[in-house]
Formats: C-alpha cells, structure tokens, sequence
C-alpha cells in the first residue's frame, strides 16, 4: 500500500468509526465495485502524466500507475535563471502536438537513433488509438498502425520497441492483460500472449514491459517477472522473479512502484543474468524516496536533500527539496518543482548534477497544482506539451 492510499485509508478508517453501520454485505459489494473501478483507472493512468498536488504529489506515471506522495513544501528551490532552450539548445526541439488526425501526440519510445514511436491519443480515457514512426530529422510521420480494441478493452499501453516489432499490452474487464505486436514497417497487429491477472489482487495489469532479445518481459503490478517470445508462445516465470518487478533488464526489484508490500520503490534488486543484488543503504534519519539502478533519492535528519549511489558512496547534497517522482535519468538529469515553501508552485526545471547546469521548462502552475514532463521508456527523452507545441528535450545531446 503506498503512503498515499494508506493516508486514505487511516483517514477513511477514522471517519468510519463515526458513521452509522452499513447494512449486511453492503461493503463487500463496495469493495468489489471499488476494484473494479481501480482495475480501469490504472490502466488508464498508466499513460498520463506527473501531476504534484497541494502539500504532496500525487504522480500518475506512464507504464503502471504508480502513486507516489512527496513532500511540496520545505526549503526553497531556486528557480533556473534561463530557459531550458538557452541553456541546452542543441537538446531541445519543438514541433506540433497534433497527429495528422488532430489527436494529441505521445512520444513513447525511440525506434532508432532519429526516429520517435508516437502514440495518438484518442477519446477513450486518453488511451492510444495509433502509433507513428515520427522522424525527428524531417518532421515527417509515417503511420504504424491503429491500436485494436476489441470489445472489453479497457485501454492500452507500455509501448516498447525491439525486434523490429511494436510491444504494447491493453487490460480487459474480466481481468485479462493481451500482449500485441505490429511490425514497425506496418502490418496488422497481433496478440502474441494472454496473461491472466488475479482479480483478488484489483487486477490492475502490467507495471513495466521491454523487449530483450527477441523475448517480450513484462512485470505485473501485484508482483512477478514473465517472459514470452515475440513471436508468441507460452508466457513463462523468470527466475528468482516471484514477487519481483521489472526496472530495467536485467535488473528486477521489489517492492514495485506501487510499494507493495511496503516501502520504498526497488529498495532491494537483482540482476537475472549475474545474480549481483544490490540493496539501498540508509543511514539513521535518513529517508529515502526514489532508486533507480544506481542513484538514490533521499533526505538526511537535518533536511538535507541528497542523491548518492545505493551502496551509500558518492553523497551529492542539493540545495532545497527535490519534488519529482522520477529517479535521476543516466544518473545525471532530474527534473523538479520550484518555488517558495509555503506557496503555490512556481514552475518545473530541468537540473544536470554532473555540471549543476538547470534550465526552467516554462510549465505553469495552476494553483497548487502543476504537472510534470512525461519520461519516455528508455530515459534518453522528456516531453510535455505548451499550448499548440510539443517539446522533446533529447538528453543524448546534452554533453
């Protein structure tokens, strides 16, 4: 259970001891419908973007919906003193948010070293109706395929590329996650897998998806490492995968983003290929928020913000509070709130620890609310959009 829906649940849990009692079997009924609805809403999630609310942050992220809360307020966070495009120009390009049907575009994954996998977002909960082969260099997109949904498709996602195929997984109601792929020449897409998820568990799908060596691996959100071909076949355990999460091949972990069953994201991972585990080391006081492979996110005793390497080395303190929901990218780029402690916030920046470069993406806040640049799979890209533009900060350029 993550902070944010054990917070809920206290709350709830309070308020109820105060209610007037439920007539017989009405809350198993609630529960049930309450999965259900959360079955459809992660699905669905999976492929919206970071949105930090009020005191905490609640972030929706693209691959599972993962609920993270953070701290918003606390020291202040120095706003970059120039815009991301001057700081980095080489890194930077803006072109149109719209697909040639008008639906607004999604960077998904890189196909190859300058062409983009674009999904377009259609009406159904803004789930991905097609994919494109956007080449960066022209501005040209090529048409991939529609994304099928057959009847009791609740949505889809965790686009991956390998192979010479598009990955992709959608959910259906009776708790059914179906593998496809579609050459990325174009084709007619296909379902290579079926696996079933287990509706006690809410059946909320997939969390994380690659393609390694001519093998789909996937992770479901309640725990467990699979492999099928990408051809299609029989869906099969990876080993010493029980319980686990995919992070990033071959490294699994647990808990998965979500924190089952308790604490911090990938505290503890392994890698399937040399058995090498790696725990993150916290000192006493600390508290650690986010782990990727390598980098750790945390905060000492004193308040003081932090990144450093898992086995505790290599410390690197950061001035105020670092509000994001994604771990360092190539153990260098982060991305963050800035703004006053106690008040809305101001704006989103783009920090590089390597060089303590940073440069201010421009995103407003509404309020106390802001949203966050979406991460594509493979960590070389953000994106988010501003008005009629969509910005791709390429950080492969970013020397």
């Amino acid at each position: 259970m993550t902070e944010v829906e054990e917070t809920l649940r206290r709350t709830l849990g309070q308020a109820a001891e105060q209610a007037p009692g439920l007539p017989a079997l009405l809350p198993q009924r609630l529960e049930r419908i309450h999965r259900r609805r959360r079955q459809r809403a992660r699905i669905a999630l999976a492929a919206a973007a970071v949105v930090l609310v009020g005191s905490g942050a609640t972030a929706f992220l693209r691959g599972g919906d993962t609920i993270t809360a953070v701290p918003a307020a606390g020291p202040d966070v120095e706003a970059p003193a120039e815009q991301v495009e001057k700081v980095w120009p080489e890194a930077v390009r803006k072109v149109s948010a719209k697909a040639p049907d008008g639906a607004p575009w999604r960077p998904e994954t890189f196909i190859d070293d300058r062409t983009l996998l674009m999904g377009a977002q259609g009406g159904r909960s803004g789930t991905t109706d097609a994919v494109y082969a956007y080449d960066l260099d022209s501005g040209t997109p090529r048409k991939i395929a529609d994304v099928p949904a057959p009847e009791g498709t609740v949505g889809s996602n965790g686009f991956a590329v390998g192979g010479g195929q598009v990955v992709w997984w959608t959910g259906r109601k009776d708790s059914v996650a179906q593998l496809w792929t579609v050459p990325v020449d174009g084709g007619t897409p296909k379902i290579v897998a079926d696996q079933r998820l287990d509706p006690a568990d809410d059946g909320s799908g997939i969390d994380e998806l690659a393609v390694v060596n001519d093998k789909i691996v996937f992770s479901l959100y309640t725990g467990g490492v699979f492999t099928v071909p990408l051809g299609g076949g029989t869906v099969e355990p990876v080993q010493g995968g029980a319980g686990m999460h995919l992070l990033a091949w071959p490294w699994i972990g647990t808990p998965g983003r979500g924190g089952e069953p308790h604490g911090m994201p990938y505290a503890r991972i392994q890698n399937v290929e040399t058995g090498e585990t790696r725990t993150a080391v916290t000192k006493p006081g600390e508290e650690l928020r986010l782990c990727g492979v390598t980098i750790c996110l945390g905060r000492t005793a004193d308040g003081t913000t932090f990144f450093r390497h898992r086995d505790g080395s290599s410390q690197k303190d950061v001035p105020g509070s670092v509000n994001s929901a994604y771990q360092p990218v190539q153990d260098r780029f982060y991305v963050s709130v800035y703004g006053s402690a106690g008040k809305p916030t101001e704006g989103v920046g783009l920090y590089d620890l390597d060089t303590g470069k940073s440069g201010d993406l421009r995103i407003p806040g509404e309020g106390n609310s802001i949203m966050l640049p979406s991460m594509e799979s493979t960590g070389r890209m953000f994106s988010y959009t501003l008005g009629d533009d969509l910005y791709l900060i390429d950080l492969s350029k970013i020397r």
